[in-house]
């Protein structure tokens, strides 16, 4: 059905901007490498959100988009806020 949402998790915001300038995704937090991979989308507790992977490093974290640059923590990513 038109409207319906995927299966699994996370759902890709409206903007379809792959590359968003969010703070903190510039490079990795551990390592400074700057070739990441960084893919926008939706928490189930619908905060928009950027996942970020660095190749290197192996690390891996969340930034919200309207962020101050530091991570998420699990239970914000996963819905578990309280």
């Amino acid at each position: 059905m038109p409207g319906d949402q995927p299966l699994g998790s996370f759902s890709r915001p409206e903007s379809r901007q792959e590359n968003p300038d969010v703070p903190g995704t510039k490079t990795c937090q551990h390592c400074a490498n700057d070739r990441l991979t960084r893919i926008r989308m939706r928490t189930p507790s619908g905060l928009d959100a950027v996942f970020v992977a660095c190749a290197v490093c192996e690390r891996t974290a969340w930034f919200a988009v309207d962020g101050d640059g530091v991570p998420l923590s699990a239970d914000q990513v996963g819905g578990l806020e309280t």
